[in-house]
């Protein structure tokens, strides 16, 4: 019994080892890459919409003190400005997230390609996330997408969380303890079966 427990956990290590080999974890991470830049391009949104806020502001204001609008359509146009000014600083949000995102998303879908190859290496490790995580959609599509050999249609958001968790339950194995099945399954997929 003691033998057969020592070879669990050699296969898993082995499995560990093909896993960061394989996968550049932190390059994968698509979401702590962007955080920087959401966080920026938020700012860009925030000036936009005071920008346009401010400019109708002066207008409005303007209006008022040359006696051309009286206090009570001021207060309105005041009110009203915050409509475009959000929607003008929410477009500009998006836009400039979106351009400043893109050479992420390529350079990490060049990296999905480079690892996926001709037959998709990340669906070989999902018997691990079907016993420790069953309820987690978003992962099991994607390991079906790398299966089906549908790389283009795989989110770089979505393959780097499954990369992310995979990781998280082999380095973690006195918190997710896997079952000889599984690791056994996953080694076949892998064809570093030693026993």
């Amino acid at each position: 019994m003691a033998e057969k427990k020592k070879n669990r956990r050699q296969i898993k290590k082995e499995i560990l080892g093909h896993f960061e080999q394989t996968f550049d974890v932190p390059r994968l991470d698509y979401e702590a890459r962007a955080r920087p830049i959401r966080n920026k391009t938020k700012l860009v949104g925030v000036l936009a919409a005071g920008i346009i806020y401010g400019l109708g502001f002066a207008v409005g204001l303007f209006g008022w003190k040359s006696g051309a609008v009286d206090a009570a359509i001021f207060s309105k146009l005041v009110w009203i400005m915050m409509v475009p000014a959000t929607v003008v600083g929410f477009v500009s949000w998006m836009i400039v997230s979106n351009r400043r995102e893109y050479p992420i998303r390529e350079e990490v879908n060049g990296y999905i390609r480079q690892i996926e190859g001709e037959e998709g290496v990340l669906w070989r490790y999902a018997p691990i996330l079907s016993e420790v995580r069953p309820d987690d959609h978003v992962s099991k599509r994607v390991l079906q997408r790398s299966q089906e050999k549908s790389f283009s249609r795989i989110a770089p958001e979505d393959y780097g969380v499954a990369v992310t968790e995979i990781h998280a339950i082999l380095g973690n194995s006195s918190t997710n303890p896997l079952s000889v099945e599984v690791v056994e399954e996953v080694a076949q997929n892998l064809g570093t079966v030693t026993s």
